[in-house]
């Protein structure tokens, strides 16, 4: 009789999450498991939309691509033998590019007058006005609004930027 003792697989690491301010815009993310001393490695997804993709499932650190707008729970597997395997996960957030934002017309406008402005929609993300050049005493009804009314200095030029960030 022939008796093989297996030896417990290295304790998974997934990684950090890239979800939130650590989120990716775009599709692809280098992924950051740990290396097996014991057993060998296997990258699934455990959740998503079905269009994930591993370069190399049985690297750690492989390359994953998605899809845009979606969020993906990855599932790092260290197996040996007929040990019960150790897993990890680890949450990647694709978020999509922003609307390019578009600022509206150059405007000149007389004294007392209403400055309304004209920036885009933000179809995908949220938009923020800021004032870049003038006198620093400008401000907005809301920043937040791409058609906002902006009040300033009689006499100052002022440039104003509409960004939109996701």
């Amino acid at each position: 009789v022939v008796i093989t003792i297996d030896q417990n697989p290295t304790t998974a690491n997934a990684g950090p999450a890239q979800t939130g301010a650590s989120a990716i815009c775009g599709t692809t993310t280098t992924l950051a498991g740990n290396t097996p001393t014991i057993g060998s490695g296997q990258w699934t997804v455990s959740v998503g939309d079905g269009n994930g993709a591993f370069v190399n499932p049985a690297d750690p650190t492989t390359t994953f691509s998605g899809t845009a707008g979606f969020t993906y729970t990855l599932q790092w597997s260290i197996s040996n033998g007929v040990c019960t395997p150790s897993t990890s996960t680890v949450d990647i957030q694709f978020d999509q590019a922003p609307t390019t934002s578009a600022a509206g017309a150059d405007q000149q406008v007389c004294e007392g007058s209403t400055i309304t402005l004209a920036g885009n929609a933000a179809v995908i993300g949220s938009g923020l006005w800021t004032e870049v050049a003038g006198d620093g005493l400008g401000s907005f009804t809301d920043d937040t609004n791409e058609g906002t009314t902006f009040t300033g200095t009689a006499g100052q030029t002022y440039t104003l930027r509409w960004t939109i960030s996701n």
